[in-house]
C-alpha cells in the first residue's frame, strides 16, 4: 500500500500507514484502564498515538524502534493531531523503504566530505592536523560520520546532519580566525571537527534518531573526548598539553551546566568554539521553525523551546523589504 506520511494526516482522517514506533509505555488511566502510549514517525515528522482496546497484546507484539503498520483514526487534541490506534501489526525486515523514515540532509553528502577534507587541508604541519588527518583515514568511522545526525530532534536532525554541521562550524571558524587573528586557528579548526565525534556512539539512527546506552549514560562530549584519547595514543610524541587543551574544547563547548557542558569554556578559543556551535545550531534550527510554518502568517506559531514566535518576513506584501527571499543557502567553503 502508499506509504501516508505523518505530514499528510488530517484531522478526523482513517489512517493506514507504518511508522516506526518509539517512546512505547503501558499506562494505567484513572478508571483502571490500561492503554497503550507511544509515538509514531517517519522522515516527515512524530505524532502521538494511544491504544485502548487489546493494548497489553499489542504492546508485547514489537519493541520500540521498530517499524509497524497502524491502522486508526486521527483526532484532534489540544489543537494538536493525534492517533487513535485500533489495530498494530508487525512488519517483516525487508517489508518496508528505509527511505521512508529517517529525513535526509537536503545537500550532497560526499560534497559535504570533500568541502570537509579542504577545510582540515588548510591547517598547518603539526599534531593537530596529524591528528585530524588520523580520524579522517579511519574509514569504518567516517562511513558513520556521514551519515550520524548532529541531534535527536533540535537542529541537523537527519541523516548527514552531523556531517553537514560540522564543516558549518568549521567555515565559521575560518571566519572568527580572520576577526581575531590572535586565536589558536589549529586548535580552533581541530575543535570544530571533533567537538561531535562522540555524537557517533552517542546516537542510534537506523528507523529512527535515538540515544544508545552510551548516549544516555555518558553522552557525546565525554565519548568524543574518549575518541580523542584513543587517537593520540597512536600518535607518537603528541603534546600532552595540546592534548589538554583540545578536550577541554571538546568538554566546554556547550557553553553553560543546565546545556550539557562538563565544563564553562575557559580560553578565548573555547568561547569562539562554543558560540560558532550555538549560532549554527540555532540558525538550524529556526529555518525548519520557519519552514513548517503557515505559509500565509508573517509570523510562525510559539514555539516553546525558544520561547517566542519568529518572524517570517511580510509574506503577503507584493514586495517585501529586502526584495524576494532567496533560497536556503548551502554551507559556505573556505573563508579568506
Amino acid at each position: 500500500m502508499p506509504k501516508l506520511f505523518i505530514s499528510e494526516i488530517q484531522a478526523s482522517q482513517d489512517v493506514v500507514s507504518m511508522f516506526v514506533a518509539t517512546d512505547k509505555q503501558l499506562r494505567t488511566a484513572k478508571n483502571g484502564t490500561q492503554y497503550l502510549s507511544l509515538k509514531l514517525s517517519d522522515k516527515t515528522g512524530e505524532i502521538s498515538a494511544k491504544m485502548w482496546e487489546g493494548a497489553p497484546e499489542a504492546a508485547r507484539g514489537f519493541r520500540d524502534g521498530e517499524i509497524i503498520l497502524v491502522r486508526g483514526r486521527s483526532e484532534l487534541y489540544k489543537e494538536k493531531i493525534q492517533l487513535n490506534v485500533i489495530e498494530i501489526l508487525p512488519v517483516p525486515m525487508g517489508g518496508y523503504d528505509p527511505a521512508d523514515f529517517l529525513p535526509v540532509c537536503p545537500y550532497d553528502r560526499d560534497g559535504l566530505f570533500d568541502q570537509l577534507e579542504k577545510l582540515l587541508a588548510n591547517m598547518s604541519e603539526g599534531p593537530l592536523k596529524r591528528l585530524c588527518a588520523d580520524f579522517m583515514a579511519d574509514s569504518a568511522l567516517m562511513e558513520r560520520f556521514k551519515i550520524c545526525p548532529a541531534a535527536k530532534a533540535m537542529h541537523h536532525a537527519y541523516i548527514g546532519g552531523l556531517l553537514e554541521h560540522t564543516v558549518s562550524v568549521i567555515t565559521l571558524v575560518y571566519r572568527i580566525c580572520n576577526q581575531y587573528q590572535d586565536l589558536d586557528r589549529d586548535m580552533l579548526i581541530a575543535g570544530a571537527f571533533l567537538h561531535d565525534i562522540g555524537k557517533i556512539e552517542e546516537f542510534e539512527y537506523d528507523t529512527h534518531i535515538g540515544y544508545s546506552d552510551a548516549g544516555r549514560l555518558v553522552g557525546h562530549m565525554v565519548l568524543g573526548s574518549q575518541m580523542i584519547d584513543e587517537k593520540i595514543r597512536s600518535i607518537e610524541g603528541f603534546p600532552a598539553e595540546t592534548a589538554l587543551v583540545l578536550k577541554h574544547l571538546i568538554l566546554s563547548h556547550h557553553g553553560e551546566a543546565q546545556f550539557g557542558a562538563v565544563k564553562l569554556p575557559a580560553s578565548k578559543e573555547a568561547v569562539a568554539l562554543h558560540f560558532a556551535d550555538d549560532l549554527d545550531a540555532k540558525i538550524n534550527a529556526i529555518r525548519r521553525i520557519v519552514a513548517n510554518a503557515d505559509e500565509e502568517s508573517n509570523w510562525t506559531g510559539y514555539d516553546t523551546i525558544f520561547g517566542r514566535h519568529f518572524f517570517r518576513g511580510f509574506v503577503n506584501s507584493e514586495e517585501p523589504e529586502g526584495g524576494e527571499q532567496s533560497p536556503q543557502p548551502k554551507p559556505a567553503g573556505i573563508s579568506g
